[in-house]
Parts: structure tokens; sequence; C-alpha cells
């Protein structure tokens, strides 16, 4: 039995002098039984229906990278995403094929030999029970399944990242083996260009190299291992540039802040459920698995071993907020790096309860078992329920661009064209389409789209076609498209004929327009605003505003669309408000709303960029005929305190009055 000990020998093999030869070889034959049926499962779960749920857009996006020719992988690489996945998927795909199950069979490959890994560090850093029992954890967890099924980076990343921890532990136990370090040195390399948060690989090297060396007082192992390190940071120098387009782009818009508290909150639910399960029903395995986690760190022999996976679990997370400060960044597949560390812990926890059953007699040992029994039947029934809902559960599947798209090829008329919104779904959706409309997909990934691009896009798409429908496909379009210029642009010239959701994460949305009944085709032009330039504190001025109309019947909806401009970078997120007011200054309809919405949210809004924001006001059905007010402002959130507006004939102090509405009887 191999494990990390706290007294400089890095590797021991520890074996009872009392076996002889021929029972030795048969106790390493069952040993291995255990690992190779937990591994077989492991395969079984990654491969039950793996072409079950359609791509979705960052799978799409993958495949269609993995395509190109290597220049062009490299220059349509999107901000955020690292090569060497491509490179090695593009390989595979030329092996296997390029369907959607082949892409994710290269995924489950790598989930399959984590799972293997994750025994063999377990192994080395406390018991093969301890390791045995890890695999288990990491064949079965929700969130190594789901990311074993996807064809993206994660699967390749984390085992790249946990062989990385492995090979360093071995070159501490043989410092002496060039071969060690160079392997060492080569998969952390890789690892770095798989993703940008193999980066936090290095301070826990640092760590483990640093512990080893004061303990062992080997000080050239130390030197060693920093030689080694260097290599990887001047071996990843050409990661500067795509380094440098991630931190310079303004893309990164689109994630909410979350607190410290919020985060760690939601990184546990992941590692617990992957997502698959409502929070109040994941709660009594994110507490179990709290708490026999920590149980196993604090029973964790050697408790070097059992610091070396905190830290392995927690570098990486302190890492996230660290960058959190700066910018907004944290998604749980960016940290899945920590991922088998925590179970590993769990792991070890449930290994020293199940010892205790054994070691002591009594209430004890009877606690012991309960505790045991209680532990794998609360994780066992919510991981059963998680996947269930993962395999079946269309809400809690990847977006169904399939069925969008044979929703599509069944009613596509000879002049139909499709138009999607996303920025890139087109390669999610067009593996599955083989009919031969037209089509365009706006923005380019990794852009949002302002006006001038949507009427150009839109017409040179729509342009001297008489009679037919536009298919717009949505998906994401809140992030790529925040001031929604596609479908306010198609409702302004055209009306819904059909509508359908596809269910998922994000979800698709198709809707078929048709031109109004005064034109058979589509032409489309840039939105005039009534001119308007309230300034708000000197933060915010409202440009201008539009109202589909000035004379309305109870019942109705009016849809208002207003121009804001931030005249600095803000430091809140204001709330805007739109209300309709009776003669008594009563608000007899309103719209409160974050303005745009939640990813392109105040404190992101571009400086001196004018942006377009919608409001829906519903009349009542009893709404008495007459004219009525309309009043919009901004206000922070949560006090309710409204910014004051620079006083003119058309402003009042805290709010902008608007074209008046006519109710008709």
């Amino acid at each position: 039995m191999l494990y990390f000990c706290s007294d400089g020998n890095v590797m021991q093999r520890v074996q009872s002098i009392r076996l002889r030869g021929a029972r030795v070889a048969s106790s390493d034959h069952s040993s291995l039984m255990a690992p190779c049926l937990i591994a077989a499962v492991a395969f079984a779960l990654r491969l039950h229906r793996l072409d079950g749920q359609s791509l979705w857009f960052d799978e799409g996006f993958a495949i269609h990278l993995a395509t190109q020719r290597l220049p062009q992988m490299i220059e349509q690489n999107p901000v955020g995403w690292l090569p060497l996945h491509s490179v090695a998927l593009s390989l595979w795909l030329r092996v296997v094929g390029d369907s959607p199950f082949a892409a994710r069979f290269f995924s489950v490959v790598f989930g399959v030999l984590l799972v293997a890994l994750l025994y063999s560090l377990a192994r080395t850093l406390a018991s093969s029970r301890t390791g045995a029992m890890a695999s288990l954890v990491g064949a079965l967890s929700p969130f190594l399944v789901y990311y074993s099924q996807e064809a993206r980076t994660y699967a390749l990343w984390l085992f790249l990242s946990l062989l990385s921890a492995y090979l360093l532990l071995r070159a501490l136990g043989h410092p002496e083996r060039i071969r060690g370090w160079i392997a060492y040195t080569g998969v952390t390399s890789l690892a770095l260009y798989t993703h940008y948060f193999s980066i936090f690989l290095l301070p826990w090297g640092a760590a483990a190299l640093l512990y080893t060396a004061v303990r062992s007082r080997r000080w050239k192992t130390l030197l060693s291992g920093v030689a080694g390190q260097l290599v990887v940071l001047v071996a990843s120098v050409p990661l500067v540039a795509f380094a440098r387009s991630s931190i310079l782009d303004r893309y990164g818009f689109w994630r909410s802040p979350l607190s410290a508290f919020q985060v760690v909150l939601d990184l546990w639910y992941h590692f617990t459920t992957g997502g698959n399960l409502p929070f109040d029903r994941a709660l009594p395995v994110m507490g179990t698995f709290a708490v026999v986690g920590i149980l196993g760190l604090v029973l964790f022999r050697p408790h070097w071993n059992g610091a070396l996976m905190a830290l392995y679990l927690l570098i990486p997370s302190l890492g996230m907020l660290a960058l959190s400060s700066w910018r907004e960044l944290y998604v749980a597949r960016y940290l899945a790096i920590a991922a088998p560390a925590a179970y590993l812990l769990v792991a070890q926890g449930l290994d020293r309860l199940w010892a205790a059953t054994t070691a002591y007699r009594g209430l004890l040992g009877k606690s012991a078992l309960a505790a045991v029994l209680c532990s794998t039947g609360v994780v066992g029934y919510s991981w059963c329920q998680a996947l269930q809902n993962y395999y079946y559960n269309p809400d809690y599947a990847r977006d169904d661009f399939r069925s969008a798209a044979r929703f599509i090829e069944a009613g596509e008329g000879e002049q139909d064209v499709i138009v999607m919104s996303g920025g890139g779904i087109f390669t999610a959706l067009l593996p599955y389409y083989e009919g031969r409309m037209p089509w365009i997909d706006m923005p380019s990934f990794g852009e949002w789209l302002d006006e001038d691009q949507a009427v150009q896009g839109l017409n040179a798409l729509l342009g001297g076609r008489s009679g037919g429908r536009v298919w717009l496909v949505l998906s994401g379009n809140q992030i790529t498209d925040p001031q929604n210029l596609i479908v306010a642009h198609l409702w302004t010239y055209g009306y819904v004929v059909e509508a359908k959701n596809f269910p998922g994460r994000i979800g698709v949305r198709v809707l078929v327009f048709t031109p109004r009944h005064d034109a058979d085709t589509f032409s489309f032009a840039p939105f005039k605003y009534e001119h308007l330039r309230a300034n708000f504190d000197d933060k915010v001025e409202l440009l201008g505003f539009e109202i589909d109309g000035s004379r309305f019947a109870p019942g109705d909806d009016i849809h208002l669309a207003l121009q804001w401009q931030a005249r600095t970078q803000l430091e809140q997120d204001y709330h805007a408000f739109a209300h309709l007011l009776n003669d008594r200054n009563v608000v007899v309809a309103g719209h409160d709303k974050l303005p745009l919405n939640d990813y392109f949210r105040p404190t992101v809004w571009p400086v001196g960029e004018p942006l377009r924001d919608e409001y829906v006001l519903s009349l009542p059905q009893d709404l008495s005929p007459g004219a009525y007010g309309l009043e919009v402002g901004l206000y922070s959130y949560p006090d309710l305190r409204r910014l004051p507006v620079a006083r003119d004939s058309s402003l009042d102090r805290d709010r902008v009055l608007l074209s008046p509405i006519i109710v008709d009887e």
C-alpha cells in the first residue's frame, strides 16, 4: 500500500511479511476487482443515453472548432477558451467520425480515466479502501457524469489536473528520477493549455514542494520542483495572447455578482448534485457531504495528506473569489478542478466511520454504523433522483436544438428564412437541421448586437424576398442581444403566427413571423425615438422614447421603449419604472425592472452608448376611458430612492413625464 508520509519519505511500500508470494499475488488480483468494477459502473453511467440529449451551444461550438484547420481553430477560438481540447478533439473526430455521439465519447473516455485516477491518488494518500470509496463517489457523482457526457473541455481538464497532482506526489517520492519531473512538467503544461484555472495547480504544487523540503531537508527536491514549475510557466507563454484577449474583452458582463457565501454555497450545490435537484431538496445531501468531508479532513492520517486535499479544494475557490473582486468570473464548472478533492475527503470520512464500526464495540460502534448507513442513504437517494432528472427530465436537460430543428423542417416554406439570435447557436442547430432555408446568426460569437448590425443583417437576408416567413430561433439572446433588437424589429414590421418553446437549462424558443397585412415583404430601418434628454443625477441620460401608439382600449398592452445612456461608469444597479397614472396620480398600470436585463445590468453599461430598453404596461380590463399620464424614472434598490432629474418644462423632480395615453371605450 502506498501513502504520502509526513516524515519526508514520500512513497513507502507497506507489506506484511507473513504473506507468502502466492497469497500476495492473489491479494493483488482481488484488490483490482473493486476498482475495475467501479470503472465499469462509471463507464455504464457515462455511456447511458449519451446521445439522448441535444447538443447545446458550447458543445456545438466545440465541435465546430474541432472541424476547422489549425489556423482557423486558433483564430476563431472564443474568449475564455484554450486550444488543447479543440486540437485533441479534432484528431479524435478524424478517426471516429464527427457525430455528436463520437464527440461526447471523447469526454466519456477521460471521465472514466478520471475515476480510475481517483482510486490511485486516494490509495496513495490513504488506503485501498479509501481509494475504492473515492472512485465510487466519483463514478456516481452527477456532477462528473454531466461533464463526462459533454463535448467540452472539462473531462479532459479534470483528468489532466488530477494527473498533474498525482505525478507531483510520485516525483516527490523519487526526486532523483528525472523522468518523474518531466512527466509532471509535461502534464501540468497540457492542463494549462486546456483551461486557464489550471494555474491554481502551481501554488498547490508549491505548497507540497515546500512542505516536503522542510520536513525532509531535501532542498534539491525543492529546486527540482521549482525548476519544473518554471518550465511550465515558460511553456505557457503563448497563452499570454489568449489571456490578454480575455482580460480586455467587455463581453464578460453577463454574470450576476455573487457574494463569497453565495459562491461557496452554489459551488457545493453543484459538486453534490450536478445542479440536477431543486435547491431545497439538495440541502440534505449538501449537509451530509459537508459533515462527512470535514470528518475525513480531521481524521486523515497522516494529517498532511488531508491538508493537501484541503488545499486542492481551497486554493482554486479562494483564487476565484479573489479574481471575482476584480471582475465577475464565477461559474461552477470553472472550479470543477476542485471536485475530486472534495470527493476524496468524503471518501476518507466514510472510511474512518466504517473503520470505527469494527474498532469500537457498544454504543460508539453502533453510532458509527448508523452514521455510515445514514450518510450513504441520503447521498444514494439524492443522487438517484439527480441522475434520473439529468437523464429523463427535460427541465434539467441541455437545450433542445434537435427538436427545434425538426420543428422548423416540418413547417418551412419555399421563401422562408431562419434568423438565429444567440451569437453562434448555428453550431448547435445546424448539425440537426436538414432543410434548405437561408440563415443568419447574429451577432458573432463573443460580441453583443448593436442596431446597425441588426438592421443590416436582417435586410441582407430578407431583401427582395416576397411572401416568406422568418423563423426566429432564440437561445441565450439576453446575453448577445440585451436590447432585444432582433425581436423588436421583427415585431415592428411583422407579427407572430406561431411560437414554440423547447426546454433546457437555458431553453430554445422558435417564433415564426410573417409581414404585416399592408406589406408582403420585410424592410428594416433604425428605430426613431421622440427626442428627450433627461439627466438623472449626472449618472444616466434618457435620450428618447418610443410608444407603439397613442390610443388604446382596456385590456391592451402598451409597448414602450426607452433609450438610456450612461454618462459615467455606474457603481450600482439602478432599477427603472414606467407607470401609467390616472387624474388622481394613482398608478393603474406599471412595469418596474432592472433596465435591459439581468445579464446587462447598469453597472456594466458602456459609457456614452445609447441602449434600448423595453417595457410592457398591461391595461386593466375595467379601465375607464380618458387621458392617462405616463411617468418613467430610475431608483436605487432596495432603498427605493428615486434619482433626481434636471428640471425643465417637461420634467419633474424625480420622474420624466412622457406623452399622455388615451384610453377609448
